[in-house]
């Protein structure tokens, strides 16, 4: 590795690190003691235990250093490391000196002492409240000047010989007022920390690791002056408040460790790790979903949408509540109160897409959210840049895939309605034809049709007149048949007649036969004077029985003739229906005779009419009998030619089936390969 791969500190690096640096020399100055006399009773089996917990405090620091140096509480946390290092270190010195500790002692181990607690408090407020400082840094700055005014008020009391001065500043107003009131501060702090809705879930946790260290590691040492339990000597210098103190140390470095966008490297790691997946993954669309599920859980935000803008493409994660489809930003930016955070993919010049949090509370994202997400799609946005590249050519060749295959179909198609090769098998010119000899013919059938026509009249005229006169007979018959119902119907009312009279002489037979029996009656009473008178009443009365029956025969006859009458008449009527349905269809007869006349005469004149156009067809047909000459041999010629087509379409044909093979597999061609990171190879031909 070269002098210059060789990573140096940066000043502030340095800046921040100093106080290891002390508390390195006060593990050094706790060995050099453990070596001689000045151990308070301390075996060197507990000596070496609070010098390997001293040096662990000063590996957290130092571990710290490197992974979170712009972590807002990575200084007030090297100087607790050192802190609690020195003190742990120091501790067989504190001992030994007792409570008339000379003023060497005093100024080598009281330091920490005084700087314990105003660290401790200003490691709890910026760890819990980072984005406050304005609000907390008077009262820390507070905090320390007034240690250090103690410290000087302490200093001087031992240099002066006062007792009661050091006792009261340091035993009364330190331990059992400051400190403790600094302890419920750091309790405060923290708790409030954690019941936040605005903290996210690693900050809640880097503030339940520092509660614990403040809980497990300084009240003990802080309660030491009221609890005497936690001063109970283990061994020597070693005390459940001393053993307790380094727990501060080491859980206040997972408190560390636990806050967001604090360790670089691991972004950057994770970063590297996404752009790999990212050129992994064969579909973007899958690969922007994994970009933002890695962008909620980093920044444990609400909703993440990923966008790129050529090719038109997007990928969400969790709720949105705004956001735009339109120009990206160039620059990283907040919106809605601080509650969103836009930035740019890619250069700023020349974005392609951009990335949208949000937040569930206003004020989440700060000027570090900001960085931190600006470095942290650094890598992924390369990672990007190249899948959008390779996105847009498999897009492009795609889109030419498509159109070689609409190409080739059009070929096809194109073959499809080509017409089929010409066959001049059989075909030749055909043999002239002289219209004159067709026309004559023509002329020849209208003559006919013309004779045709006047038969045709004639028969009609003949058929229209026999009609007539067989229609004038059967209106005479007609006549003829009503006279003979009429006459029926007389005949009827004479039977009616003769009825009425038939039944008057019945009446007349029936009186008479009366008479006569009375007259017989008379005859036979007058004995033989009246026998005369009852032979004539006798043959009265015979006479009517006669006259009755003749009537009654002359009534059934003249019945009879009444029913023959009405049946005759019936028949009549029927003949005289026929008669008349027969001179209907004489008159339809007639008509169609009439029409079949005028058709006749109409194709007559019809057929005198087109003589003279035949004529003058006969006239142009002359004219066109040398023209046909002249197309005949033109079609020799078409012939010959149209057989040239055929071979040329044969040829066009079959370059049209290479041109659609060739079209086919160009668009079923494979894509062009991916490449992932730097090749220096041949290049592909």
């Amino acid at each position: 590795m070269s002098p210059d791969a060789i990573p140096r500190p940066s000043p502030a690096v340095l800046r921040t690190a100093w106080p290891l640096v002390a508390a390195t020399a006060s593990v050094v100055l706790g060995v050099l003691l453990a070596t001689g006399d000045a151990t308070g009773g301390t075996t060197t089996p507990a000596i070496a235990v609070l010098l390997m917990l001293a040096i662990g405090a000063v590996g957290c620091g130092v571990i710290v250093v490197l992974r979170t140096p712009e972590a807002a509480p990575t200084r007030a946390f090297v100087g607790l490391a050192a802190a609690v290092a020195s003190l742990l270190a120091l501790a067989p010195l504190d001992v030994a000196a007792g409570d008339q500790a000379p003023l060497a002692f005093f100024l080598v181990a009281a330091p920490w002492h005084y700087a314990l607690v105003p660290l401790a408090v200003h490691f709890a407020l910026a760890l819990g409240w980072p984005h406050r400082v304005r609000l907390w840094f008077g009262v820390t700055l507070g905090w320390y000047i007034l240690h250090g005014a103690m410290f000087v008020a302490t200093a001087s009391g031992i240099a002066a010989g006062e007792p009661p001065l050091v006792h009261a500043v340091d035993a009364v107003f330190r331990q059992r007022i400051l400190e403790p009131v600094g302890l419920l501060v750091m309790v405060t702090a923290l708790i409030l920390a954690l019941a936040s809705p605005v903290r996210r879930g690693a900050q809640r946790r880097a503030a339940g690791w520092a509660l614990a260290a403040v809980v497990v590691g300084l009240v003990p040492m802080v309660l030491a002056p009221l609890v005497p339990e936690f001063l109970h000597v283990i061994d020597g210098a070693v005390t459940p408040a001393r053993l307790a103190l380094a727990a501060l140390a080491f859980l206040g470095l997972a408190a560390v460790l636990s806050l967001p966008f604090v360790n670089p490297v691991r972004r950057d790691l994770l970063a590297y790790a996404i752009s790999q997946r990212l050129l992994e993954e064969r579909d973007l669309a899958a690969a922007l979903r994994e970009v933002a599920a890695a962008l909620q859980d980093t920044f444990e935000v609400e909703g993440v949408r990923v966008r790129l803008v050529e090719p038109m493409m997007s990928a969400s994660v969790g709720t949105l509540r705004g956001g735009n489809d339109g120009a990206v930003s160039p620059e990283i930016e907040t919106a809605d109160d601080r509650r969103a955070l836009v930035a740019p993919i890619g250069r700023g010049a020349d974005p392609f897409g951009e990335v949208r949090l949000e937040a569930a509370h206003p004020g989440a994202f700060g000027r570090r959210e900001r960085e931190w997400l600006a470095a942290f799609l650094g890598p992924i946005s390369g990672a990007l840049r190249a899948r959008r590249r390779e996105q847009l050519l498999r897009d492009r060749l795609n889109g030419l895939s498509r159109e070689l295959e609409t190409g080739a179909t059009t070929v096809a198609e194109t073959l499809l309605r080509l017409p089929p090769a010409p066959d001049d098998d059989g075909m030749g010119v055909p043999p002239p034809v002289d219209a004159r000899e067709v026309l004559g013919q023509l002329s020849d059938g209208l003559a006919a049709v013309g004779r045709r026509g006047e038969e045709l009249e004639e028969s009609a005229r003949i058929a229209r007149d026999r009609a007539r006169a067989a229609s004038d007979e059967v209106a005479r018959a007609l006549d003829a048949l009503r006279l003979m119902v009429a006459d029926l119907l007389r005949l009827g009312g004479h039977a009616d007649e003769i009825g009425a009279r038939n039944r008057d002489a019945q009446g007349i037979a029936f009186r008479t036969n009366l008479l006569a029996n009375n007259a017989a009656l008379e005859a036979s009473r007058a004995g033989a004077a009246g026998r005369t008178f009852g032979v004539l009443a006798e043959e009265i009365r015979r006479l009517a029985d006669a006259t009755g029956e003749s009537s009654g025969a002359i009534e059934q006859r003249t019945l009879t003739l009444a029913g023959d009458v009405t049946a005759v008449g019936e028949v009549a009527e029927r003949v005289r229906e026929m008669l008349a349905g027969a001179i209907r269809d004489a008159e339809a007869g007639e008509e169609a005779t009439r029409r079949l006349g005028e058709v006749a005469a109409t194709l007559l004149g019809d057929t005198r009419a087109l003589r003279p156009a035949l004529e003058e067809a006969h006239t142009v047909a002359q004219r066109r009998t040398a023209r046909d000459h002249h197309l005949s041999a033109t079609l020799e010629r078409f012939l010959d030619e149209r057989g040239a087509l055929a071979r040329a379409m044969g040829q066009h044909r079959l370059a049209l089936t290479h041109l659609e093979d060739a079209l086919r597999r160009a668009a079923g061609a494979p894509g062009v390969p991916r490449r992932v990171g730097t090749l220096r190879g041949a290049q592909e031909r």
